[in-house]
Order: C-alpha cells, then sequence, then structure tokens
C-alpha cells in the first residue's frame, strides 16, 4: 500500500466521472473506528468511546464541494444519515425510527420529550490547553417549524477538570444559549446571523426569498447553520469526557443532524482514506470486497484493460489460468490510498495483511523510531511529505532509528514495505 502524490490524486480525480458533492458513507463503523481515527491525532489521545443510536444514525461523510463548508467527518443524525446527501427538493424529510430516548444531557437543552437521540461519548486526553470542535447543524424542521414545541436540539458537553459537572459548550456565539431549531432561527435585522436558509423555493412561507446556494443542489436539509465552534479551555495531560449529542424534540418526524469537522481539534485538514481489499472467487469471476476506510471515491485497474468506478465491482477475467495485477485506489478530498493484489494462477499473500510494526512518536523531533514485532523483518522505509514528495529512505531491518533532525516542521506519511507486498502507512508530525 503507497501513499499517491496529491499532483498525481488530482490527475487521477480529473478522469473520473462527476459523483454527488456531499458524499455520507452507508457502511457501518464503530465508535471506536470512527473516534481513534478523526480525532486520536498529535494534541489529543483517545482513550475510550462509544455511541447510543442506531448505526445508521452516525457515519463518516465528505462534503468539501457541499457548500457546507466543512470539508469531511463524521456525521450525527436524528434518522438515516445517508438521507442528507440529496438535493433539497423535500420540505419534509424524515428516515427516524420513532425511539422515545429520554436523556438527561439533551434535557438540559430544551423542554419536550426527547425521540431518536444520537448520542457519541469519548475519554480523551488532550495536551494542549484548549480543544475546539468545528461543526454544522441542519435540520428538515427549519423553517415551518420554528418557535413551535418541535425544537430538535444539538449539544456538545464537557467534564474533567474545570468542569465538575458535564458542561454544554455548543453556544450560539457570545451567548449561553443552546443551538436549538428555536434558537439558530432568527433572520430579522437584529438576529444573530448565524443562520443559512438552503429552500431553493418559498413553497413554505416562511417569508424568505429562495436559496441560491450550493448547499442547495447536496444537502436535503431545509436550513444550516454557518460553521460554529464549541470550544472550552483545558488542563493538558488531564483526563476529559466529551459528548456529542443530537436528537429529535417533541416527535420523531423531520431529520435533524451535525456534521463534525475533521480539522477539529489539532486542525489537521486531512483526512487520509485507507484502501483495502478481500475478493471471492467463482470460476473466471471474482467478486471484489471493498474495505477501504474514509474514501468517497474508487478507482479499480483489473490488469486486463478495464476499470471499473464501483465501490464492490465484480468481475469476469478471460482466464484465471494467468496473472492480473489488480489495483484499486480509494480517494477523498484530499487524498488517495493505493492497494495491489495478483490474481490467477499464483497464489499470494492476503491484500488486508499488515506489517505489525511500532512507530513513534507520533510527534517526532530529531528521531523517528519503526520497531517491528518481527525483528528479523527486513523491507524499505520511505518517508514523504505532504506533496507526496520523497524527503527520507532508510532500509528496514528490525528496529530502525530514522534521523530526522534537518526536516521542516509539518505532516509526514511514514511508509514500511516488506516482502516486496506487505506495507504499512501511518501519518506523523513534527
Amino acid at each position: 500500500m503507497q501513499k499517491l502524490a496529491l499532483t498525481c490524486l488530482f490527475l487521477l480525480i480529473a478522469l473520473l466521472p462527476c459523483r454527488a458533492q456531499l458524499f455520507v458513507d452507508t457502511q457501518d463503523y464503530t465508535a471506536e473506528e470512527l473516534a481513534m481515527y478523526f480525532f486520536n491525532g498529535n494534541c489529543v489521545q483517545v482513550l475510550s468511546a462509544d455511541f447510543q443510536g442506531q448505526p445508521a444514525q452516525i457515519t463518516f461523510f465528505d462534503g468539501a464541494q457541499s457548500g457546507l463548508n466543512v470539508n469531511a467527518g463524521l456525521m450525527l443524525t436524528t434518522g438515516a444519515a445517508a438521507l442528507a446527501a440529496s438535493p433539497n427538493n423535500k420540505s419534509n424529510a424524515s428516515a427516524g425510527y420513532g425511539y422515545v430516548t429520554p436523556d438527561a444531557l439533551i434535557e438540559q437543552l430544551t423542554t419536550g420529550q426527547s425521540f431518536d437521540r444520537a448520542m457519541f461519548h469519548m475519554t480523551i486526553v488532550p495536551q494542549i490547553d484548549s480543544i475546539g470542535f468545528k461543526y454544522v447543524f441542519g435540520s428538515e424542521e427549519f423553517c415551518e417549524f420554528v418557535n413551535s414545541q418541535f425544537n430538535d436540539a444539538f449539544g456538545f458537553w464537557i467534564q474533567g477538570p474545570g468542569f465538575p459537572v458535564p458542561t454544554n459548550i455548543a453556544l450560539i456565539p457570545g451567548t449561553n444559549t443552546p443551538v436549538t431549531i428555536n434558537t439558530v432561527y432568527d433572520t430579522s435585522s437584529a438576529g444573530n446571523g448565524y443562520y443559512i436558509n438552503n429552500i431553493p423555493n418559498d413553497s413554505l412561507g416562511c417569508g424568505q426569498s429562495a436559496s441560491n446556494a450550493i448547499s442547495t443542489q447536496y444537502v436535503e436539509y431545509d436550513g444550516l447553520t454557518k460553521v460554529l465552534t464549541a470550544s472550552a479551555l483545558v488542563t493538558p495531560n488531564a483526563t476529559y469526557d466529551v459528548w456529542i449529542g443530537v436528537s429529535d424534540i417533541g416527535d420523531a418526524l423531520y431529520d435533524s443532524g451535525v456534521f463534525l469537522s475533521a480539522e477539529s481539534l489539532c486542525g489537521d485538514s486531512l483526512l487520509n482514506p485507507n484502501a483495502t481489499f478481500a475478493l471471492s472467487t467463482n470460476n473466471n469471476t471474482i467478486q471484489f470486497q471493498n474495505t477501504s476506510k474514509y474514501a468517497s471515491r474508487w478507482h479499480w485497474d483489473f490488469g486486463d484493460g478495464t476499470s471499473s468506478e464501483e465501490r464492490f465491482p465484480t468481475h469476469t477475467f478471460a482466464s484465471l489460468d494467468q496473472q492480473y495485477k489488480v489495483t484499486l485506489v480509494a480517494m477523498n478530498y484530499c487524498c488517495a490510498d493505493t492497494s495491489v493484489l495478483l490474481v490467477g494462477t499464483s497464489a499470494v499473500s492476503d491484500p488486508t495483511a499488515t506489517i505489525d510494526c511500532k512507530v513513534y512518536p507520533s510527534q517526532f523531533s530529531q528521531q523517528l523510531i519503526l520497531e517491528p514485532a518481527d525483528a528479523s523483518l527486513q523491507g524499505q522505509i520511505r518517508l514523504s511529505d505532504l506533496s507526496g514528495r520523497l524527503v527520507l529512505q532508510y532500509t528496514l531491518n528490525g528496529k530502525t532509528v530514522l534521523e530526522t533532525g534537518s526536516l521542516a516542521h509539518g505532516v509526514y506519511f511514514v511508509e514500511v514495505i516488506a516482502d516486496g507486498k506487505r506495507s504499512l502507512v501511518r501519518k506523523v508530525v513534527k
């Protein structure tokens, strides 16, 4: 597996067919997978994570060209998250479950019964003195149910040193007012200015002009906020619990959701996909199981002159009595990753196999250390910068120390290649 240079990615994307500008993944992820990948960076350590809700209520999204002004990250919703990824052609889109979900934290935000609550919880240890989560809140409740009992709400709570009880820090900027349907919507001349009308016509009779925002083409929700930040001063190296939750209030109809930016916490704007796949064979036909994570586009080269942009393709080869090199490129808004496997006559290693190797420290200075579990493992080590430029190359021979004092500060990718096939890629920061 190897990282592609960003220039190569841009060229490849130009050759691919257009896709929806808001991609919401329909594959299930565990809370640990989401938390550890998105927020376990050089400035915050994630100790644990859990989620209360249905699997379809939390997922990865790519919205770099959707008009959300959030490139990518996690989405939590009161219904099926995939509903959000369509042109806004309905005034009452709803994919909720109808579950009554009482919740003490949600009850801090507004009155009324809670339905279809989605609650994401993490225990973290920040190495910095402040944390900030960027987000956009959106809902189908806008704007015809504003100032009613259907006051869907979003909250972000923190507990730890300085916050003896769970404290909501998702507030209308400059106030102590929580983020709900009724508090966000204020379009008067003296309003708070954080509401964005996302209705492409005036059929709801809310007294607004039809929106010409690009988000009307790609996001179903009738109203959105501008990008807001939930922030707090914290004690470095102390342990904190955080809860991120969104809930229908008053009934289980009409979805609300929050788009949580991957650029939160450490401010790293790059979200690198992980290209992996497996396969099953029936005569000369192979069904490919794409197990890549955090990608929104895929390009397959089957090695026989044909290709596909499907996520889960099935391909029939002329004959598997010969070998073909199958290549998968998994891409998102910024980055790409590749995985290669030979199929055909000769047996090859499991494409999902990875090298068991420690790479530390994740935030390095003068040295970067690689320590494979197999002390006899030999191979190559390549260190590249964000543009894909190779800046260091070493021979892996058991535990190996890279001298990195001459490198500039920034984000790097360290790649380990062994056995000519297996590879490991890690993101590190200096």
